[in-house]
C-alpha cells in the first residue's frame, strides 16, 4: 500500500463514497494490476498544485449563485485568501465565507480596470489573492479573466465553477451532445455568435443561451431567430437567478416578448424531441432485451 504523501499510482481514480460525504479513500487501477487503495488523511483539505503559496493568485468560478454549488476547492481557497475581488455582486454572494481581516475589492464595469490593478499590485507583494467570477469562468467571463491577466502581466491559473448553463440543462433536461452553448454575455462584435446560433437550431439542435444585458435579452433573442426562419412553435424556457430566487417561464419562441432580469438565461428547443439514446442499436440495450423500441 503506498504511503499517504505518495503520488497515485497511474490509472482511473474511482472515488469510494460513504453516505454521501467526502470520500476519505481512492482506488486506483492500472491495466494488468490489481486495484490499490490510496487512504487520505483525516485533515485532508483539497489542493490545486498552482494555487497555493504566499504569491498565489487564482481565478474562481463560485457557481450560479447559491454557495451549495461552489465547490471544496473554490471554498477552500476563498476562506484562505488574503485578497478577494470580483464583481460587487460576486463578492456579495461569497461574503459569508471571505475572512474577516481580508481584503475585500469590489468592482463594476466602469473602475474594473483601475481596481484589477490594485489586485495585482498586492498580488505582486506577495498577498494570497483570489478574483471570484460567476458560473464557471471558461463558460461566461473569459474576457473578465483576460483583464485580470493583463494587469497582473502573466497567466493565471482558474479554478472551475458550476455554470447557469449545467444548471440550465439539469433544469430542462437536456444534454450537451445534443445541445449547443451559446454566451453573448461579451463586448465587441457578437454577430458571429447570432449566426452560430441561427445555424444550431437550423441543425434540429436544442440551444441554451445567456443574453446580454441589455441589447440583446430573451426576447430579442426570438426576434432574431424568428427574423432569420426559425419556427415560432418552438418550445422556449427563459429561468432567472437559478440556484437562487427561481422564477421561469415557458412558451413558444413566437410568444417569448417579456422582459426579464440580467440573471436570465434561455432554454430554445428543437422543434422535433431527440429519441433515446437507448432506443439506438449501438445501445446494445435493445439487442439485450432491456429496452424495447419505443418504450421510452
Amino acid at each position: 500500500m503506498p504511503a499517504r504523501n505518495a503520488s497515485p499510482p497511474k490509472g482511473r481514480a474511482a472515488p469510494l463514497v460513504k453516505g454521501g460525504k467526502r470520500p476519505d479513500a481512492f482506488q486506483y487501477s492500472s491495466c494488468g494490476s490489481r486495484r490499490r487503495t490510496l487512504r487520505l488523511p483525516a485533515d485532508h483539505v483539497p489542493t490545486h498544485p498552482r494555487c497555493s503559496g504566499p504569491a498565489m493568485i487564482v481565478c474562481i468560478g463560485i457557481g450560479p449563485g447559491s454557495l451549495d454549488y461552489l465547490t471544496a476547492l473554490g471554498k477552500h481557497l476563498i476562506e484562505d485568501a488574503e485578497v478577494v475581488a470580483g464583481f460587487d455582486t460576486v463578492l456579495g454572494l461569497v461574503a459569508p465565507i471571505i475572512r474577516e481581516n481580508a481584503t475585500r475589492i469590489g468592482m463594476n464595469y466602469r473602475d474594473q480596470t483601475a481596481r484589477l490593478d490594485e489586485v495585482a499590485a498586492l498580488h505582486h507583494a506577495g498577498r494570497r489573492c483570489v478574483v471570484a467570477f460567476m458560473g464557471d469562468v471558461h463558460f461566461s467571463g473569459f474576457q473578465f479573466l483576460e483583464r485580470v491577466e493583463l494587469a497582473c502581466g502573466h497567466k493565471i491559473d482558474t479554478v472551475p465553477g458550476i455554470s447557469s448553463a449545467q444548471i440550465m440543462a439539469s433544469r430542462g433536461r437536456v444534454c450537451f451532445d445534443e445541445t449547443t452553448f451559446l454566451t453573448f454575455h461579451r463586448r465587441g462584435d457578437v454577430e458571429p455568435f447570432k449566426r452560430h446560433l441561427i445555424h444550431a437550431l437550423e441543425d434540429g439542435r436544442n440551444a441554451i443561451v445567456i443574453p446580454r444585458p441589455w441589447d440583446f435579452m430573451p426576447r430579442d433573442v426570438a426576434a432574431y431567430a424568428l427574423e432569420h426562419g426559425i419556427d415560432g412553435s418552438c418550445p422556449v424556457e427563459v429561468w432567472e437567478a437559478l440556484t437562487q430566487s427561481e422564477a421561469s417561464w415557458a412558451g413558444r419562441l413566437d410568444e417569448c416578448t417579456a422582459e426579464f432580469s440580467d440573471l436570465s438565461i434561455m432554454l430554445i428547443r428543437a422543434p422535433a424531441e431527440f429519441p433515446s439514446q437507448l432506443n439506438s442499436p449501438e445501445s446494445g440495450a435493445i439487442q439485450s432485451g432491456a429496452i424495447q423500441p419505443g418504450a421510452v
